[in-house]
């Protein structure tokens, strides 16, 4: 895919926009006068892959809060504000380096010049943030997209007429389709960077499908610097790595590693299913991500031919299963013992990459099988 070039803007430590690369977006749950908790929510969406954290200011209460959650908080973060403008000045004045602001909820837009005036001088990015929700009112008899367009419209030109160019543009339907149609004609019509996202995706399979659908569709036309998926949950870090899921399918960026696995037939010959529940587990209690592409497959026909690519793959067989590694027969081993074998071998594999890295937080692999035979190759 071809990328759409854009002006680039600085938040903070990142440059977003231009051909740098399409950065991971989380949103917090917890308001920030609950700071020992907002910012435990940082951090672990940190972990999980978040480079730009955005905070909800509701009220003035939550202003305290904010101020030291920033001071605590080395990652980019941008305050949302609806309603009330004071907010987003005080938050521009606290160090924030991005505020977004929702023109369908302004109401009285006098304040907007003293907002400008301070964004301009700390050099604070404007993320202009439409809904398909919230709509200015003169716009609501529109078309959605048409309303969501307009409203965006609007906004860039009273801030381009006051000096403000330092923008970042976002428009969000629930609607996939709206998602994709607006997000082509604000790339059309503005040179500002683009924050990708559908909005009120929902909970669970149902928000994953939706949000992997909308914001993969707009990438794939080279559309969006950064993106956000939005799932009704308690805590951001799920959203974090569907975003980084979506990135890595696309080949936009890269983080850690996959489990590829057949989704079995008549011809599998091993609990593939456990296999996977298994190695997932494994991950889990090393505290880990996959670092590299392992394959679980459930028969000859896929593995290793079509997983030869894998660092690491387990292929059940007639004869037992087959651990390999880039497509090369390793150990075949019996249907009884193969987990434990696959498992220690996963072990040694990462053990091995983190060495090269310099230096390795992995456990030894003696201690997750005792039996294992070290670089043990072909049978």
């Amino acid at each position: 895919m071809q990328r759409k070039d854009t002006r680039e803007v600085v938040m903070g430590k990142l440059v977003i926009g231009g051909q740098n690369p399409v950065y991971v977006e989380g949103m917090g749950r917890q308001n920030p006068y609950q700071v020992e908790l907002a910012i435990q929510e940082i951090n672990r969406a940190q972990a999980a892959g978040c480079e730009i954290f955005r905070l909800s200011i509701p009220e003035k209460d939550a202003l305290e809060g904010a101020k030291k959650i920033k001071e605590w908080t080395k990652i980019p973060l941008i305050a949302d504000v609806h309603f009330d403008l004071d907010l987003a000045t005080e938050c521009v004045r606290l160090g924030f380096e991005a505020v977004r602001i929702n023109p369908g909820t302004l109401g009285d837009r006098s304040r907007l010049e003293e907002l400008f005036s301070v964004l301009q001088d700390h050099n604070t990015v404007l993320r202009v943030g439409a809904n398909a929700g919230s709509l200015p009112t003169h716009l609501r008899s529109l078309p959605r997209v048409e309303a969501l367009f307009e409203s965006i419209a609007e906004m860039v030109d009273f801030a381009e007429k006051k000096g403000v160019r330092n923008l970042f543009l976002s428009a969000k339907s629930t609607e996939v389709e709206e998602t994709v149609e607006i997000n082509r004609r604000l790339s059309k019509a503005f040179p500002y960077p683009i924050h990708i996202g559908v909005t009120e995706a929902g909970e669970g399979l149902e928000g994953v499908v939706k949000s992997a659908l909308g914001i993969g569709l707009v990438l794939f036309e080279g559309i969006g610097n950064s993106i956000r998926v939005s799932l009704t949950s308690r805590d951001p870090v799920l959203e974090v790595k569907v975003a980084w899921m979506i990135l890595n399918f696309l080949g936009l960026r890269k983080r850690g590693g996959e489990i590829i696995s057949c989704p079995t037939c008549a011809r599998c010959r091993g609990d593939v299913v456990g296999a996977v529940e298994r190695v997932k587990t494994f991950f889990e209690e090393q505290g880990i991500a996959p670092p590299f592409r392992i394959a679980i497959m459930g028969c000859e026909v896929n593995g290793p031919g079509e997983a030869r690519e894998a660092e690491v793959g387990l292929a059940f067989s007639r004869s037992g299963a087959i651990i390999f590694s880039k497509g090369r027969v390793e150990k075949v081993v019996s249907d009884r013992e193969v987990l434990e074998y696959f498992i220690a071998f996963l072990a040694e594999k990462i053990k091995s990459v983190e060495g090269k890295k310099g230096g390795s937080s992995f456990e030894d692999v003696s201690s997750v099988c005792p039996n294992f035979e070290r670089n043990s190759s072909g049978s």
